[in-house]
């Protein structure tokens, strides 16, 4: 089985010198290692083949998904192709408001500031009863690092989870999922964004972090999810 990773940023310098890359993250998150991992850097490349993949992991970035960067256009494109696949995708943060903004959604930044750090979100009966969040509990901490939110769900979609700052999951039909939080950040990566952005000025609703124990269970049951539709 192969999952292609669209990676969407290099990183901060701070983190990746200690933790390494998010896209290194995600399929060392992900229990079974029978899985071949295609790593795409979106932002240095838009010419990549999506033909041969069982599935698409997209992930966060340093940028907003309405800056207006020549690789963000080429990347919705790419989007729109994958999407016209029919194959399981799942959106993470950025990749999250990705795919909410190209399914005909609006993404904005949020009034309430940035989410960064540890949150527990809460659960609609769709999310409780969805295959992405089986043996995650409501009210289970999550990692967070984004000042943008999905404001507007695209028509159709389903939301399968929220915070007090907004929309946190939804689903478009039975293969596309975006969550907003960071399912492959550990608490040590969490700990050094929340230090890195507080000394730069931004302001965070609690500097205490605590763990968050199953929100990496999201991409087992996402893999799951592909296993199913191959």
């Amino acid at each position: 089985m192969k999952i292609i990773i669209l990676s969407n940023g290099p990183g901060l310098k701070e983190v990746v010198t200690l933790y390494g890359h998010s896209s290194e993250w995600i399929p060392n998150s992900i229990t079974d290692k029978n899985i071949s991992f295609e790593v795409i850097k979106t932002y240095e490349t838009s010419s990549f083949n999506i033909d041969n993949a069982d599935g698409f992991i997209i992930t966060g970035s340093k940028f907003s998904v309405y800056d207006n960067e020549n690789w963000i256009k080429a990347l919705k494109n790419k989007v729109d192709l994958i999407l016209n696949l029919d194959k399981p995708v799942l959106g993470i943060c950025f990749g999250h408001q990705l795919l909410a903004e190209c399914l005909g959604g609006k993404v904005e930044k949020n009034l309430l500031g940035w989410e960064l750090g540890s949150y527990n979100i809460s659960l609609t009966r769709d999310g409780l009863n969805s295959k992405l969040f089986k043996s995650f509990n409501n009210g289970d901490f999550v990692y967070e690092s984004h000042q943008d939110v999905v404001s507007i769900l695209p028509n159709n979609a389903i939301e399968l989870a929220f915070s007090n700052k907004g929309n946190q999951s939804f689903s478009y039909g039975d293969k596309i999922f975006g969550v907003q939080f960071h399912p492959e950040f550990s608490y040590e990566v969490t700990r050094k964004l929340m230090d890195l952005r507080k000394d730069r000025g931004i302001v965070i609703d609690n500097d205490q972090l605590y763990e968050s124990v199953n929100s990496k269970k999201i991409l087992d049951n996402f893999i799951e999810i592909v296993k199913e539709n191959k």
